[in-house]
Parts: C-alpha cells; structure tokens; sequence
C-alpha cells in the first residue's frame, strides 16, 4: 500500500483515497462483534444511544449507525470539529471500537491537536495490534509532535526495551505464536524419539533445540506482554505542553514540561491528579484530565 505525509485517512462504509491513494477497509456496524458497547450488541443498548444523541430540543434522535455516518460525511466535509464531536459522543454511550478510536485520531490530526490524536491511534492499536494503517498514523503522528516540540529532557521520550519487545505484538497473538511453537516442538521430539541414529537425526535434535528456545523466549514475552497490560498502566499527554508539578495541587513548583504525545506510566491517582513517570525515571504530578489513560 502506497504512503505518504498525507496518508491519515478516515475509515467509513466509504472507500477514499487520501493524496496517496491508500484505501481504507469498511467499517460494518451490523456485523454481530461490531461495534460493541462494554461488550453488549449495539442493538441492546439502541434506546440508550437514542436518548444521548440528541441534537437540539425538538431533533431526531440518532441511532449508532447513523451517527457514525454522519461523523465520516462531517470528516469529509471538512468539518473536523464536528466530526471529533460526533465519534466523541459514541465513546460516551459508550461504544468502544477500534475504528472510532481511529477515525477520532484522524479528526484531531487534523485540527492540529497531536496529543489526543497520539492517543486514539494508541487506543485503535490496543484493540487492534494488526492494524498497519494506525500504526503508520500513529508514527505520522509521534513525528510532526516531535518537530513542533523538542524536549529538553533526556530521555524522556521511548519505552523500556522489554516494554517495546512485548508491545511489537498484542497478547492474543503472542498466545496464538507460542501455541504454534509449544506443539511444533512437542511433534519434533516424538519425531526425534521415533528415528534412528544418524546425521537426519542429529539435524532434528539441533533444529528441536532452536524451536524450544525460541518457544520458551515467545512465553516470556507473552507473560511481559500479559504484566504489561495488567500491572504497567500507561497513559498519553494530550496537550501540546504540560507541566508536571512537585505535588497533586496547582500551587507547588512545576519540576518540567512534557509535550502532546509522551506515553507515560500512570503512578497513583487523588483528588483529580495523577503522578506520572518518565521513561528517565522523573516522576511528577499533573491534572488527571490532562493525561488519556490506554
């Protein structure tokens, strides 16, 4: 698939080209796992999204199809603001998909907002790990941040090495990846136990011993990827400059700046604050709102 800066396209029942020519696949909300609300069918919830999307006193009310629709017409339109609006608006019903999170990305990219951009394209990744369009989005994204703002802060910006390994892959396929392995080394020693001496066997044993390694090295990362989303809660700064203070209250010293964008760990929560760690290991507090929790 052809790219380029201009690549950040929207998903929709439409296909559209973007300056490079790139197509986006369908989004079909009538699918029976698309979308779903906190894991209940659209449908179970339709009364629901009725009653919120209200547009005024006396509109219509708005089914999630149609509001989704809407959204995509507004996009291509040229009215970003409504668009963000309207896709922000599902999330509050809530309706939690990857192709929400990332069309609200290419909303907010293009009102110039980074930091919630970066942060739908990180959501849109997590639900779906395969989806080579975000990930392009979200590099797209991470390097206009990284133009626009320099940080004055060494190492501030990127993830531990073990956090980038386990992330390369979402938990489902790294579980799928090891399954493979553990029954492709379980059927190479059976087969290793059932031949004869010799230069074929030998072969075996070597190539079982890599496979085994190999399997055990995938669990591994299937358990830090499991530890990572279950114990490491990371979050996105949203706005284009954020200061980070000594304590959870807007009067204490503000110890740095980080800018739209930075992936941080989440510490603790209170009082409507929330202390965050750097990469480099600084640590500070700033307004919970402030920061989009993955």
């Amino acid at each position: 698939m052809r790219r380029s800066q201009c690549s950040l396209s929207l998903r929709s029942g439409a296909r559209r080209a973007c300056g490079s020519g790139a197509l986006e696949r369908p989004f079909a909300p009538p699918r029976p796992h698309t979308p779903h609300l906190r894991g209940k069918p659209v449908r179970a919830l339709c009364a629901v999204v009725a009653l919120v999307l209200m547009v005024g006193t006396a509109a219509r009310a708005e089914t999630v199809d149609e509001a989704y629709s809407r959204a995509v017409q507004d996009y291509y339109a040229g009215r970003y603001d409504k668009a963000v609006d309207g896709l922000e608006r599902l999330l509050a019903v809530p309706v939690e998909h990857e192709d929400v999170h990332y069309n609200l990305g290419c909303g907010y990219f293009r009102l110039g907002r980074l930091g919630p951009a970066i942060y739908h394209f990180e959501r849109a990744l997590a639900l779906d790990p395969s989806s080579d369009d975000a990930r392009f989005n979200l590099e797209t994204s991470r390097a206009v941040a990284a133009v626009r703002v320099k940080d004055e802060i060494k190492g501030a910006a990127g993830d531990p090495l073990w956090v980038r390994a386990v992330s390369l892959l979402g938990p489902h396929t790294w579980a799928i990846l090891f399954l493979f392995l553990w029954w492709a080394t379980l059927g190479a020693i059976f087969a290793v136990r059932r031949m004869s001496h010799g230069p074929a066997r030998a072969g075996l044993v070597a190539t079982t011993s890599l496979v085994g390694v190999v399997t055990l090295l995938c669990a591994l990362l299937l358990a830090g990827r499991i530890y990572l989303g279950a114990r490491v809660p990371m979050g996105i700064v949203l706005p284009d400059q954020l200061a980070v203070r000594e304590g959870p209250d807007g009067g204490t010293k503000v110890s740095f700046t980080v800018h739209a964008g930075l992936r941080v760990r989440l510490q603790a929560r209170g009082d409507g604050w929330m202390r965050i760690r750097l990469a480099n290991g600084l640590e500070g507090w700033v307004p919970q709102r402030e920061v989009g929790a993955l």
